[in-house]
């Protein structure tokens, strides 16, 4: 970010405001561009600007100063730092230190071969920009190419060999419509693979919408010929148990739950859990406190959820 803020005090407030909001995470801030008028703004580079279409009518795009508009429906889009934004809401932009998780050394492998050409959606903090990769997000982080909505993706049909989907599906409002965006940007042949939540805790809330069972992935990629699915090494059943029982503990103590009560519950055995759920062992230390819960903290390690609705009107 330092590279592109101006020096001075009064530049700064003619070039850039930036206004830290208690709404967004710590790291990120909400950004609102205006240009000097003797400043130019970056262009879009082309590896990016000539795959993108209209995300609602997939019509051609024309830059023009800092928005792409659609030759199609006539709508208008931002341009940000270079970046164009694809999205109404508000932009954030995340510090440029900030580090995602890794993708993994194989398809970091692919990456570093530069034989396809790869979409990273949710590419989160990259360690590395690569020349044969577009990081597509719903915010600016240091490698952003594209900022927009999975549900809707701005790219031409039939564009990449490749499309990366790590940690994004849980959080998506519809995740079969996104599987049909990823189906249309592929080239015939080219190949998708993602990572999504099963046992898994709430995080990110309040994006956080599905844990899907293997039958549940799969009719979300119906359209596609699924060569596997399969439980990856980040996923594994030890991961998972260690990553609930983190969140069960967390949760107790975020609820002031008695430490003496947090204690017993540290302290109990799988196998305690395990028999009184096979209905021969006595309730397990922890049990009474963890169903007293607060319902707000029950909800972020509860097994399901009891919905009552009903229809508006008379």
């Amino acid at each position: 970010m330092k590279e592109w803020l101006p020096n001075t005090l009064d530049a700064v407030r003619d070039s850039i405001r930036v206004r830290e909001t208690t709404l967004l995470p710590r790291a990120c801030f909400r950004i609102c561009f205006s240009y000097a008028p003797q400043m130019s703004p970056p262009k879009i580079s082309a590896r990016v600007k000539d795959i993108l279409v209209c995300p609602e009518c997939r019509g051609s795009l024309g830059e023009k100063g800092d928005t792409l508009g659609c030759q199609g429906c006539a709508r208008s889009f931002a341009i940000s730092n270079a970046v164009p934004v694809f999205l109404s809401q508000p932009l954030q932009l995340v510090a440029p230190d900030h580090s995602s998780n890794p993708i993994g050394p194989e398809y970091e492998a692919v990456l570093r071969a530069g034989n396809d050409f790869v979409l990273n959606i949710g590419a989160g903090g990259t360690a590395q920009r690569y020349p044969n990769c577009i990081e597509f997000e719903h915010k600016i982080f240091r490698h952003t190419d594209v900022v927009g909505d999975a549900h809707h993706l701005p790219f031409r049909e039939g564009t990449f060999d490749r499309v990366f989907a790590f940690n994004v599906f849980e959080h998506l409002a519809d995740p079969m419509t996104a599987a049909q965006e990823i189906h249309r940007v592929l080239k015939p042949g080219g190949a998708v693979v993602i990572h999504t939540a099963f046992l898994q805790a709430l995080h990110e809330e309040p994006h956080h919408f599905y844990n899907a069972t293997e039958y549940g992935v799969r009719r979300w990629f119906a359209p596609f010929e699924i060569e596997d699915c399969r439980v990856s090494g980040n996923f594994g059943p030890g991961v998972m148990l260690a990553f609930l029982m983190s969140n069960v503990l967390e949760t107790a103590r975020l609820s002031e739950m008695p430490s003496k009560q947090r204690d017993l519950l540290k302290a109990s055995k799988i196998g305690d859990w395990a028999e009184f759920w096979g209905k021969w062992g006595e309730t397990p230390p922890g049990f009474d406190a963890l169903q007293s819960l607060p319902q707000p903290m029950q909800k972020r390690i509860a097994a399901g959820f009891e919905l009552i609705a009903k229809k508006s009107g008379a």
